[in-house]
């Protein structure tokens, strides 16, 4: 099992108040680790020493790889549009492509229900929608680990949705560390907990079930529908044959109509 973040009796106050004291976790890569414990038990304070935003006091953490970071608390004072602040957090990506990256932008706008917000100034969004911006500007890197804070406060259920299936997508190539007050994410989505209560670090067992939708092999997949699927083979009779999650199923069915792709079998594996 290859680590991406890697924390040895680390401890940390703020002034005289013991916070955390001698935490150990090993986070695997391409994994979903929502981190968990009661309010003032230091998850908020645990993704910062993981983004390298506040050092612990004692111990050490090494993380692995380059990684991005959306906070629980996102600006609201800040005056630019919605596309302008985005595309600025896109020139500050060096090694980005910037056709990629307007593509990138599109999708994300478009998966979290924003796109007739882009032109709109960041101070008049709602707090959904301005931590839709706070979540896009996170996913936009090439990062390979994604720390999240509370990204589903102020969501609304369908972009909350669309968000929980496309973090299993991402888990594919990169590794996801999350809070989640009060959200059951637990069976569903994540694949392992940190328990900041009682520090236990546990893997769960549970997984999705998956679909195979097969079409005809007569053009490539548009790039939204790659980053929904699982995996996508040819056979002999020149049919892709692609493998989805249940839950995001119905979503690649309907874009694969929309791309004028016939649906030839759809089934449970």
């Amino acid at each position: 099992m290859n680590v991406a973040v890697e924390a040895e009796n680390i401890s940390k106050s703020l002034g005289t108040n013991l916070i955390i004291n001698k935490l150990s976790f090993n986070i695997p890569e391409h994994s979903i680790t929502l981190i968990k414990g009661k309010n003032g038990v230091g998850k908020s304070l645990t993704l910062k020493m993981i983004a390298n935003l506040m050092a612990p006091n004692n111990g050490k953490i090494s993380v692995h790889h380059s990684l991005s970071y959306a906070p629980d608390m996102f600006p609201q004072n800040i005056k630019l549009t919605v596309q302008a602040f985005l595309s600025y957090m896109n020139k500050l990506n060096a090694n980005n492509n910037n056709n990629n990256n307007i593509d990138k932008m599109s999708f994300y706008l478009d998966l979290l229900n924003l796109t007739h917000f882009q032109n709109k100034p960041l101070h008049q969004l709602s707090k959904g929608s301005l931590q839709k911006v706070n979540i896009i500007q996170c996913l936009l890197t090439d990062a390979k680990i994604i720390i999240l804070d509370e990204p589903f406060s102020g969501l609304d259920y369908d972009s909350e949705k669309r968000l929980i299936d496309h973090l299993k997508v991402l888990s594919k190539t990169k590794t996801i560390i999350l809070t989640a007050h009060d959200h059951n994410i637990e069976n569903s989505t994540v694949t392992h907990t940190l328990n900041l209560d009682d520090h236990s670090f546990n893997r769960i067992t549970t997984t999705e079930a998956l679909k195979l939708i097969t079409i005809p092999n007569h053009k490539s997949l548009h790039p939204d529908i790659q980053n929904l699927i699982q995996s996508v083979n040819s056979d002999e009779n020149n049919r892709l044959m692609i493998k989805v999650y249940q839950s995001q199923s119905n979503t690649v069915i309907q874009k694969l109509i929309n791309d004028n792709f016939d649906i030839i079998e759809v089934k449970d594996i």
